[in-house]
């Protein structure tokens, strides 16, 4: 695999405000891997589909790495491969969480995660330093990105991926489970002002069968959005809309790790699909026209 070039938070700035894309890259410290392909009014971000951990702190982790496939986002990236503008986080959640304030970003010592007991001995002042460094340069970059996006364009998308489990604690099929197979957080975005648009976007979402099955598309009902969206709502709250997506994770075995591939291509193509129609033609410009 080709290695990619090493930015500086400094040189991506630069390059956005002179808009000399396409480029692609890992940020200087490594929290994440971006591909800026072309200018556009919307981006997508997979905060924890990887699981990188610095070697000087996985031997303190109690989580085997099976055990934390479980409970991190795989193959969520993948949902926005496409698209032009995409950040891609690269370490684990367990070493630090980016969908919790800085604060709590570092799971706490002998407390329990998910059923797991994350850590088995203490991390020292500088370990948790160098994970809440990584932890601020992905939110500059993700800063830096939305006011990108914000000097060409008076309203944007954000699209927030992420994954959950629904048979932690039984065995079941994924119809028969109560939660939706896809939950959309809103709650940090200005939804009087986007109502149309979230609406737009969660019917297309609701076309998706699998097996004959019509999956279940749902608003703001196990998942809001996480510090991801509250950050852009406190910042862009008339601005910036955030999709927050919570896709159950009917598209593997998220106790053995087993991928089903048909299903997963079906979600990213339907997923894919409905961002298209999100902005077909002039429906997008021509909505927020009368707002400036």
């Amino acid at each position: 695999m080709k290695q990619r070039k090493i930015y500086r938070l400094g040189e991506i700035k630069e390059k956005l405000e002179k808009n000399e894309l396409p480029f692609s890259g890992i940020t200087e410290l490594g929290s994440a891997e971006f591909h800026f392909n072309k200018p556009a009014f919307y981006a997508g971000v997979a905060l924890h589909s990887r699981n990188k951990i610095r070697p000087e702190i996985i031997k303190k982790l109690a989580v085997s790495k099976k055990e934390r496939f479980c409970d991190e986002d795989p193959y969520t990236e993948l949902f926005i491969k496409k698209f032009p503008i995409q950040i891609i986080a690269r370490d684990s959640r367990f070493e630090y969480d980016l969908n919790r304030d800085r604060e709590n970003c570092i799971y706490k010592e002998y407390k329990r995660k998910w059923h797991l007991q994350v850590w088995d001995k203490t991390l020292s002042k500088k370990e948790k330093e160098i994970s809440c460094l990584k932890f601020d340069e992905f939110f500059e970059l993700t800063d830096m990105v939305c006011e990108y996006l914000l000097r060409q364009n008076k309203f944007v998308v954000l699209f927030d991926m992420h994954s959950f489990c629904f048979q932690r604690s039984e065995q079941t099929e994924w119809f028969n489970n109560p939660k939706p197979e896809i939950n959309i957080g809103t709650k940090a975005s200005n939804r009087t002002l986007f109502l149309p648009l979230i609406q737009k976007f969660q019917k297309s979402l609701s076309k998706t069968q699998i097996d004959n099955k019509k999956i279940r598309v749902e608003e703001n009902k196990i998942f809001n959005g996480g510090y991801l969206s509250r950050r852009i709502g406190q910042k862009y709250y008339n601005n910036v809309l955030t999709f927050a997506l919570e896709y159950k994770k009917l598209f593997m075995n998220e106790i053995t790790g087993q991928l089903y591939p048909e299903i997963l291509e079906l979600l990213i193509s339907d997923f894919n699909s409905a961002v298209n129609y999100l902005f077909a033609g002039n429906t997008f410009t021509t909505y927020f026209k009368i707002f400036e």
